[in-house]
């Protein structure tokens, strides 16, 4: 999946972050007071330019509204005065110039630099975390020794970010353009970059046990952090290799990534190929698409899953299974064989267990202890005097066995009695199932048929001649 960028153009101070800011306006050489002759007094000027044509390098940058103008001036000015006592001015004047257009990796190394002189900047604190993303891909193969120093100055600039906002956003470290109510809206928004940002460099180094709470901390600050859902997804899943019990929380944050929308959440694209993946990895794991729908939903609503969350896994499903039909076979040892036969037989391969271990065989022939299987009569054939009997062994609703018998029963019987039976198998069809048997009319119980009374003759009688 991809890493969309967190960029500060989201936040309510982007303009005057983005722009060419120059801090604290630099003394005009002209009105200097100490190039003031009338002025007797000792001044102490910390800064001074080494000339005016110094001075003039500087306004050419502030009078141009080209960023790659900027870049020609700077680079002039450095060559020029390499000493220069505004050199710390000069290093954010270069950050704002990449910024402006849009170089992510000469943005970060000189907010790296700018750092070196002011470790509370805010505007080169928030372009180290704003460029970590396109500089570190999400979960490349090996971190180059480059990336792995960008980590380093990411975590720092992260925690320098997070511990010290309040300094950060004072007068002295924010842009002089910034004002107290852009401040104010920008805080929770730097907080949550810089939260994200720290998250997002222990999921990098691999530390997958401290990226969930990092990741899990970026989601109580923002729930609609769909890109973070999916990382989230990705650190559990990378540790459930080891824990296989965490498997249906990752499936979670998977689902939240599909299927939470907005600005920070993952493209279009990539939230229907997490979504098909996602149907994929739950029908594997549980075996069908039962309860997917009501994950998806509950995704849907919360960005956490709740405490104690989890999914039946197929080996859970059978085990449960196993264990109901063992159960069963203790309560109703006829009903419980019956149903294991059923279930060998409707498995992928039934035919072969059919053809070894059924056909010709006497069922249920004492296995388990059960000499007869039951039956509810559902049909006869012929109505009256049958050689074939349609029973519901398992469920009273869906006819399952076919009798066919040796010779005819006598009389007639109504569908819903009670049949013992033991017979040999025959032939079977999967679905719908139905097994058949021959069977001898000896091994029939509970045929009770009646034989109805033959009509009465009309006897005329005959009438006395005359």
């Amino acid at each position: 999946m991809s890493s969309s960028k967190f960029t500060i153009a989201a936040l309510a101070c982007a303009a005057v972050l983005t722009c060419v800011s120059f801090a604290q306006k630099p003394p005009d050489p002209k009105n200097d007071p100490k190039n003031d002759p009338k002025n007797d007094q000792k001044v102490d000027q910390k800064k001074e330019w080494k000339e005016r044509a110094e001075y003039e390098l500087y306004l050419s940058i502030t009078k141009s509204s080209d960023p790659n103008q900027w870049l020609v001036s700077l680079d002039k000015w450095k060559t020029q005065y390499p000493q220069s006592d505004f050199a710390d001015l000069r290093r954010q004047l270069y950050l704002a110039s990449y910024r402006a257009l849009m170089k992510p990796r000469e943005a970060f190394d000189a907010a790296s630099d700018v750092l070196k002189d002011n470790p509370n900047n805010l505007a080169a604190l928030s372009a180290i975390l704003e460029y970590l993303y396109p500089l570190v891909p999400f979960n490349p193969p090996q971190l180059t020794e480059q990336q792995s120093r960008d980590l380093e100055t990411a975590l720092y600039a992260a925690a320098q970010l997070r511990d010290n906002l309040d300094l950060a956003c004072s007068r002295d470290n924010r842009p002089p353009d910034m004002t107290d109510e852009q401040v104010l809206k920008a805080k929770p928004t730097l907080r949550l970059l810089a939260t994200r940002a720290a998250a997002y460099v222990t999921l990098e180094r691999k530390d997958y046990p401290k990226a969930q709470t990092e990741l899990t901390r970026v989601l109580d600050l923002d729930t609609n952090q769909g890109q973070v859902s999916f990382w989230l997804g990705t650190a559990i899943l990378a540790e459930s290799k080891s824990k296989p019990e965490l498997q249906p929380v990752a499936m979670y944050d998977f689902a939240r990534a599909a299927v939470c929308d907005g600005a920070s959440a993952l493209p279009n694209n990539d939230r229907q190929t997490l979504a098909a993946y996602l149907k994929d990895v739950y029908v594997r794991y549980h075996g069908s698409e039962d309860g997917l729908d009501r994950l998806m939903a509950a995704a849907r609503s919360s960005a956490l899953p709740p405490a104690g969350f989890t999914i039946e896994s197929k080996h859970e499903i059978e085990t449960k299974k196993f264990e109901a039909e063992e159960a069963l076979e203790r309560a109703n040892p006829s009903l419980g064989l019956w149903k294991r036969v059923r279930g060998e037989l409707q498995r992928d391969g039934g035919s072969t267990y059919f053809e070894n271990s059924v056909k010709g065989y006497a069922l249920p022939g004492g296995a388990n202890g059960v000499a007869k299987f039951k039956g509810k009569l559902v049909s006869t054939m012929p109505s009256v005097r049958p050689r074939e009997l349609v029973l519901a062994v398992e469920s009273p609703d869906h006819p399952d066995a076919i009798l066919k018998l040796d010779s005819a029963l006598a009389g007639k019987m109504e569908p819903g009695a009670e049949i013992e039976f033991e017979g040999v198998a025959d032939s079977y069809t999967k679905d719908p199932f139905m097994l058949t048997f021959s069977v001898e009319k000896s091994k029939i119980e509970g045929w009770a048929g009646k034989t109805s009374p033959a009509p009465k003759k009309n006897v005329v009688k005959k009438q006395a001649g005359p």
